[in-house]
């Protein structure tokens, strides 16, 4: 009788973590798609040389930004639309501020305990900085900083 709940309780437990792989495969797939599809839009166009990595970006569109180099070894931003893998814009990474300056930026006149994500995309044409932290009281913000200039575009505190 005991082998028999040993055979039952290990049998539910593997059982369980197979379906627990199985849903997370699943949930993961979508954004890995989506990022295989940019990178493979990306170096067909010519717009990129070599991929070195790529961020999903959620805002009013859902795009996906691959970083790499061009032809000449300058390294550029792609902007590539989530669904259809359209190219919406690119940009020289040298015409702008890295992610350490956005980050600075927003610490500079916010304090930032934890800094979430820091995501490069697109918003109404413009190359912004998406920095998501979370504040001394714990809540949620996300603040929008231009890549040209490191100066604020839009905040929104305390979620």
């Amino acid at each position: 009788m005991m082998n028999w709940i040993k055979f039952i309780g290990a049998f539910l437990l593997a059982l369980s973590l197979i379906i627990i792989v199985i849903v997370f495969y699943n949930a993961n797939s979508p954004f890995s798609h989506a990022q295989q599809k940019a990178e493979t839009a990306a170096l067909k166009s010519d717009a990129l040389k070599s991929v070195e990595r790529t961020e999903i970006y959620n805002g009013s569109v859902s795009m996906v930004t691959v970083f790499g180099k061009d032809d000449e070894g300058n390294e550029k931003a792609v902007f590539i639309e989530g669904k259809t893998g359209e190219i919406l814009d690119e940009v020289a990474m040298k015409d702008g501020i890295d992610a350490q300056a956005a980050i600075k930026a927003v610490r500079a006149e916010l304090s930032a305990e934890k800094i979430l994500h820091v995501v490069l995309g697109l918003e109404d044409g413009q190359p912004v900085w998406e920095v998501a932290f979370k504040g001394e009281n714990g809540k949620l913000n996300y603040v929008y900083v231009f890549f040209e200039n490191g100066e604020w575009w839009k905040r929104i505190l305390n979620l």
